[in-house]
């Protein structure tokens, strides 16, 4: 049944012209140099209409904000189970506006999704290939004191266990001497797991781990076991964030 609603679903949303008013908006915005300053006033002035309606909807917990500097560069690093995360995180995070790298698709052939992104500053990722157009935006955001979000998983886990993590973020941050934040979210697998269209209400929680510091390997990326150690550093963080609390 849903397989047979998600195309009925996506040509309603194309019909809606939404995403054509979108894009011409955003070229209107950038004629005149303002898109950067068009997507942050974006970004800031549905932040907390969202969160509150997280709040409402999924009566959201928010922990350990102590760990998070208040200002940027960071790197972001989730669990990831939904395909709501994203939203969920930059929700959740109260002083910060998150670039979300995302797979590629997103940006082409979701209708509304892709000018959400878009409107995000969200950064397109050609998924099982060296993106380096990717990295280098990531890293251009990173080095203009700005806020990256990364899922090390690469993709969503289908029943909330951590999967394995790819070193993208690790190398990010190794290339940068960017500080990663580990993030535990716990819910989100149960409000909606992959191949379901509607959320349920169920309690989730977003909470921020002990920072990985890589000021002092600044430079270094090419050093393929130092990344692999930064990944475990991650990767342990976020099971210990976790544990079996996300698992159904």
């Amino acid at each position: 049944m849903i397989l047979s609603f998600r195309p009925i679903l996506k040509g309603v949303l194309n019909a809606s012209m939404f995403d054509m008013a979108v894009s011409a908006g955003r070229n209107l915005l950038a004629n005149y140099n303002l898109l950067d300053n068009g997507e942050d006033a974006f970004y800031w002035t549905y932040h907390p209409a969202i969160r509150a309606i997280f709040n409402a909807y999924f009566k959201l917990t928010v922990k350990g904000e102590n760990n998070v500097p208040m200002r940027g560069p960071l790197i972001f690093c989730s669990n990831h189970s939904s395909f709501l995360d994203p939203i969920v995180v930059s929700a959740a995070t109260t002083f910060h506006q998150l670039h979300w790298i995302g797979k590629f698709e997103h940006f082409v052939e979701d209708p509304i999704v892709k000018s959400i992104f878009s409107m995000w500053s969200a950064i397109p990722l050609h998924r099982g290939q060296s993106d380096q157009a990717a990295m280098q935006k990531a890293i251009n955001h990173l080095n203009a004191g700005r806020c990256i979000g990364i899922f090390p998983e690469g993709t969503r886990s289908l029943d909330g266990t951590i999967g394995k993590l790819h070193n993208g973020a690790a190398k990010l941050s190794v290339t940068t001497g960017t500080t990663i934040i580990p993030i535990g979210m716990i819910g989100m697998i149960k409000a909606l797991k992959k191949g379901e269209m509607l959320p349920k209400s169920v309690p989730v929680a977003v909470e921020y781990g002990t920072p990985i510091y890589t000021g002092d390997v600044k430079g270094r990326q090419e050093d393929w076991e130092l990344v692999k150690s930064v990944t475990s550093q991650i990767e342990a963080e976020l099971h210990r964030l976790v544990g079996d609390r996300n698992h159904i």
